[in-house]
Formats: C-alpha cells, structure tokens, sequence
C-alpha cells in the first residue's frame, strides 16, 4: 500500500511540476511589455465610443467573379477544401458572378455535354456553382445576360438558378455594367439610360411574373453616377440594394500607374460614395460596391500583386465602411494581377490583397467609431469601431516614414494589443504577414501572438512607413 502510495505522490508531482511549467510557458506567451517610446512623425488619434454610429455588416467582405468562371467545373467547387477554408478564415461573406461574361455566355437550359462549348452555361454549371455557394454559407449576387437581350431566356435562367441555389441567393442583377455598353459594341453608341431602364423593366417583369418575390439589386454600373441617381429615383421599390462598380485606377496596360498610384488620396471615391450613400438614405435601401479593384482590366503586376496593394484595400474597405456601404466585392480569382487569391497549377496561395481583408475583418467589427486625428501632409489613416465595450482601431500608414500615433482611447483601458499587416517592403509579393501569420497550403489562417501591452489613459503605437496596424483596447 504504501509503494503504491509512492507511486501515486510521484505521478502527483510530475503532473503538478508539468502545469506549473505549462502555466509559465503561458505567462510568457502572453507577457505583458512596456509600451514603446515615439518613433517617426508624432500623430494622435482620439477615439469617440460615445458618438457610435452605424453597425458594420458582418458580410461585409465578398468576392466577384467572372460567371465564365462556373464553366470550369474544378473552380469553385464544393470539393475544393482549400478555398473552402480561404473562405471560412474571412467569416460571412457576398459571392457576386457577373462581370463581362455574364452579357457574352449564352445560357443553354441544359446540361453540359462533351459539345456545349465555353461561350455557352448550363445548368451543370450552375448546379456546380450552387453546391460550392451553399458550403460556404455565403449569399450570392447573380449577373442575368442583357447583353444579348432575350426575355424569355433571362426568365428561364433566373428560374434554374433560383432553384438551383435555394436560399443562397441573395440577388439577381441585370446586365454588368450597361453604362457601357455602347462602348464594348453590345449596343449603338446612342445607347442611354432611358433605354436601359426600359430593358431592365422588361426582365424584372417577366421574371417576377413566374416568380414574384424574386430579388433584384441594381443597377450595378462602371462609374456612372447620373445612372444611380435616375436608377435609384425610378426602380428603388423593386431592389433590395444598390450597386454598382469601383476601380481605383486603370486600365492595367497604362505605363503611368504604379504602385504609388493607387496609395494617393482619392477624391473620386469619396465623391462617388456619397452619391451612393445618398441615394441609399433616401430610399432606405443600402448600397454595396458588387465589382472593385485596385486597377482594372485584369490588375497591373507590381501594382495589384504586392504588399502596396494590401494598404489600398485595407484603406478602401474602411473608407467603404465608413460611407456606411454594405460590402465590397473584390473582382479576380481565375487570374490576373488583382486576385486575392490564386490557383497556379492545382495550388491556392493568398495574395496580398487577401491578408488586408483578414485584418479588415479583426479591426471591423461592431459599431463604427469616430477617430479624429490630424495627419496634415502624411499619407495615413485611422478607422475605429467598438463591439461589447471593446475598441477596435486600425493604422494605416501609406507615407514614407514613419508614424508614432499618440491614441487616446474612448475607454478605460486595461489591456492593449497589437496585431500588424506588414511586409518588408511595398513591392514585396511573398513576404506579406497578418499578426505575424500566413495561409498555409491548406487555407488556414492562425494569428500569431499579438504584442500585448497594459493599459492607460494614452499609449504609443508606432507604425512603420508602408505597414498598418490593428489595435485591440480593453
């Protein structure tokens, strides 16, 4: 008896001197460090919890795509576990399929044969297409063909892909991008807005009379924000949402856009977002950007590929957030520079662009927050959002030197933690890190260890030139 009780006091203490270790392997994982002193150009930050405003939608974050892409039937498929994953890693989320090709594919009612060609889609590919949407868990903005302009098929379309995606479908748009359609030859160059109106009544009516709550969303322009206007004026009662397209430059094959091209301050966007918001509010509906980019026709190599591109979406989706837009939906994925995310010879791999949306996704969450700070000249930004008593804020720090931000949080802070979007430099491809994470080649995402800190009234963080950080404040 007393050998066994030996026994027993030695595995006792094993396991005692075992948790102590573990317990001390913890303390120093999570050890709390002294907040640094000021590095670069001082800049402070006051944060307004007290003036929360809107919240911000949890599937803010989306992804557009090219409807030629559900021709292929390995691409967004339910078999597909890495993307499934680069998906989940991002939350809840918009699939939006239309772009160019949604006016050129013919849809055929049938299925695909060895015969059906790549200019046609079929019921095949939208059941491929609908399986792959369903694991995801993700609603889907559908793009109907009015390029070629054919009721009846639109209408037997609509019905299949209703059917097909079930509760997954969110919306259907008509025609990508009809502002040009008098440009890329679907229509005369005298092709207007009163015309387009007309054809887009003619399929809402159809398609509602075989199925009348259908959804619709429009009317999903290029730029043309008089089309918004009269759109949202005239057809608000029979959209749920207004949408349209945003390419901060372009096209790819201009040999004045570089990567310091799409880090400048643009005007444009905020002009075009009001002209968004405002339509919104009038109507009470919301409004997302369904098709975006940084440059379009494709993304431009160095510029749409490297890290310069990630401070741009990080930027983008905040400034997005901020006119209280629904969502965005980065267009890409079957290639080109701008993809956040992309196939090469069977492999998935995580582009720049895609670890911006996983820190947008950490800092966004919750309510949006006041953050007034005076930048001056600096190329920066500060967004802030709060969520059970919690600040969220985000640095972004687009200049050439550096920013050590003064914050002055909204809360009595206790605990304040770190986690940084970095890279070694703004054309770096390879290197790109979220809270010193990456995707592994299976799509997942485990942040690593942020730095942690104690509390205070203020408190220094210092963002690098080209980095941005996420800054947690309990």
């Amino acid at each position: 008896m007393q050998r066994l009780r030996r026994i027993y006091l030695l595995l006792l203490s094993g396991f005692l001197l075992t948790l102590v270790a573990s317990c001390k392997k913890d303390q120093a994982t999570i050890q709390t460090l002294p907040f640094p002193q000021p590095v670069g150009t001082g800049v402070t930050v006051t944060l307004h919890p007290e003036s929360a405003g809107s919240k911000i939608p949890e599937s803010f974050l989306g992804f557009s795509y090219e409807i030629s892409a559900l021709t292929d039937s390995s691409f967004l498929s339910v078999n597909d576990a890495v993307l499934l994953q680069l998906y989940k890693n991002l939350g809840n989320g918009y699939i939006r399929v239309g772009g160019n090709s949604s006016d050129e594919l013919v849809w055929t009612g049938g299925p695909r044969t060895s015969g059906t060609g790549k200019d046609s889609l079929t019921t095949t590919d939208i059941d491929g297409f609908s399986a792959f949407a369903r694991a995801t868990g993700w609603p889907v903005l559908f793009g109907l063909n009015l390029g070629e302009y054919n009721v009846s098929k639109a209408v037997n379309e609509a019905g299949y892909v209703a059917g097909s995606l079930q509760g997954s479908l969110s919306a259907f748009q008509i025609g990508n991008e009809a502002d040009l359609f008098h440009d890329n030859g679907l229509r005369a160059s005298s092709y207007n807005y009163a015309e387009f109106r007309q054809e887009w009544e003619n399929y809402f009516n159809a398609v509602r009379a075989v199925q009348p709550s259908a959804p619709f969303a429009g009317p999903d322009v290029a730029d043309n924000q008089a089309w918004i206007d009269s759109f949202s004026m005239e057809e608000h009662t029979k959209v749920g949402l207004i949408d349209g397209h945003f390419y901060r430059a372009g096209p790819a094959s201009s040999p004045s856009i570089v990567y310091q091209t799409i880090l400048a301050p643009d005007a444009g966007l905020t002009t075009y977002l009001t002209t968004f918001l405002n339509e919104s509010e009038s109507y009470s509906l919301g409004f997302r950007i369904s098709e975006c980019n940084s440059v379009y026709d494709g993304g431009k190599t160095g510029v749409s590929n490297v890290f310069a591109s990630a401070l741009w979406a990080l930027d983008y989706m905040w400034t997005v957030a901020s006119a209280r837009g629904q969502g965005i939906n980065f267009h890409g994925g079957t290639g080109g520079a701008y993809s956040p995310v992309v196939r090469s010879s069977g492999v998935w791999s995580a582009r720049p662009e895609y670890y911006a949306m996983l820190a947008f996704k950490e800092g966004a969450q919750g309510s949006l927050v006041p953050a007034d700070a005076g930048f001056g000249s600096l190329n920066a930004s500060a967004y802030a959002s709060i969520n059970n008593g919690i600040e969220f804020l985000t640095l972004i720090n687009k200049d050439v030197q550096p920013i050590a931000f003064t914050v002055l949080p909204g809360i009595n802070a206790s605990q304040v933690q770190v986690m940084r979007l970095t890279a070694p430099s703004y054309t770096d491809q390879d290197s790109v890190s979220f809270s010193n994470a990456q995707v592994d080649a299976g799509g997942n995402f485990t942040p690593g260890t942020p730095e942690n800190y104690g509390g205070g009234s203020s408190f220094i963080v210092n963002v690098p030139a080209g980095n941005a950080a996420v800054v947690i404040i309990r």
